[in-house]
């Protein structure tokens, strides 16, 4: 038990370094630079390593102070670093509402619009399969959305996909069915749901992380592209993350309703039971 405590531990310690820590301090060292550097000199290689020079110059003789304050800038950057990854965790979140929609005010106008835009293709590309019946076109379509658009994006259509399939497929609530579907599932199968939707949010935080390098192209104009760059690799990791997510948790449902229904099969305990059940285990308490 202690050995398995301590790699848990040695476990959650490397992903808390890896998802928090060093974002975090890839973001302290560019605002460093950002602030140091400014609009004008945002290029000045030399002016950066001055920068740097000055927060480790010193008095020779005293290697010591010098020491002290090499670890004080450690002690200092971690848990700043550290509570950078969280805001780029809680900013997550909204970053996935503006993904997937639908918007809120003041762009909920244009949420509909798009929305109304892609539906009305969508119907398009679906009426010329049905009449012609041609694969190309069911691929045109389903490139659009797999169901009839509700989202000013297709990244919101795609997860909402299957509740709104496995609905016509079995007539489920996919909200009502999952939390007692996932109780049944084997562990593999969790563990593979859990990881996609790890990385799904994971997609959505690096989102998160565009909008907080956004701010520094107030004192540092390149930090717009990297702000750019961010968000582009988000969307397409959130993108591809999220097609896997759906088809696993389709998947699942096609693999294992079965299971629910007969572990929920008539005939039920009825109330009567229930109570008595209840005062059985209570022991006369």
């Amino acid at each position: 038990m202690t050995g398995f405590l301590a790699e848990l531990g040695r476990k959650l310690a490397e992903r808390w370094f890896t998802l928090l820590v060093l974002p975090g301090l890839a973001y302290v060292l560019i605002a460093a630079a950002a602030f140091r550097l400014g609009q004008s000199d945002w290029h000045d290689r030399r002016e950066l390593w001055d920068g740097f020079t000055a927060l480790t110059e010193g008095d020779p003789g005293r290697q010591d102070a010098l020491v002290v304050r090499a670890i004080m800038l450690v002690l200092a950057a971690v848990p700043v670093s550290a509570a950078l990854g969280v805001l780029a965790q809680a900013l997550a979140g909204p970053v996935e509402r503006v993904l997937c929609g639908p918007w809120p005010r003041p762009f909920a106008g244009l949420s509909a619009r798009r929305t109304r835009r892609r539906a009305d293709d969508w119907a398009a590309e679906d009426a010329a399969y049905r009449e012609h019946r041609d694969p190309e076109r069911a691929a045109r379509r389903n490139a659009l959305s797999l169901i009839p658009p509700e989202h000013p994006t297709r990244l919101g259509d795609r997860l909402r996909a299957p509740a709104v399939r496995l609905r016509q497929e079995y007539g489920i609530d996919l909200a009502t069915v999952w939390p007692r579907l996932w109780l049944l599932l084997p562990t593999p199968t969790r563990d593979t749901l859990t990881e996609a939707r790890t990385r799904l949010d994971t997609a959505f935080t690096l989102g998160g992380w565009a909008v907080l390098y956004l701010p520094l192209a107030l004192y540092w104009w390149p930090a717009a592209l990297i702000a750019l760059v961010t968000a582009l690799v988000s969307r397409r990791r959130a993108t591809l993350t999220a097609e896997v997510y759906a088809e696993l948790v389709e998947a699942t449902v096609d693999l294992h309703l079965d299971r629910l229904h007969t572990r929920l099969a008539e005939p039920r305990p009825s109330p009567q039971q229930g109570r008595a059940l209840t005062e059985r285990l209570r022991r006369g308490l």
